[in-house]
């Protein structure tokens, strides 16, 4: 292994997310994405490729499993898809976000989270 590294989001509302990142020798990256009450909710498997749109740039395709009644296929299937666009390695994330009583507003906040922790894993995997 090369590194481990934790990441943790900006704040809002009483919500955080965290990215525990775990970059390998072979230069594949794991990050597990929790926030909440942590757990497995869903696995994703990303890729990078060369775009469809333009063969020049990196993109990614993305397999997700999700645990059955869990929502975690979203920032799953996200969190990886951008990395390894950004990064062009290979991504496997862990993604578990619980908090109770969610109103739409609150999900929309966690959205914003983990794409402003996205971010940050990528500067933090692409930095010298």
């Amino acid at each position: 292994m090369q590194s481990i590294e934790t990441i943790i989001s900006d704040s809002s509302k009483g919500y955080s997310l965290q990215g525990t990142v775990i970059t390998l020798d072979s230069n594949d990256v794991v990050v597990v994405v929790g926030g909440g009450r942590d757990h497995i909710g869903a696995l994703s498997l990303a890729l990078p490729r060369p775009s469809l749109d333009n063969s020049e740039s990196i993109s990614a395709t993305t397999s997700v499993l999700t645990m059955p009644a869990h929502k975690d296929d979203e920032p799953a299937k996200y969190v990886g898809e951008k990395i390894a666009a950004a990064t062009n390695r290979n991504v496997a994330v862990i993604a578990g976000i619980h908090y109770d009583n969610l109103a739409f507003s609150d999900l929309e906040i966690l959205r914003e989270l983990w794409i402003s922790l996205t971010g940050k894993i990528i500067n933090f995997i692409n930095q010298p």
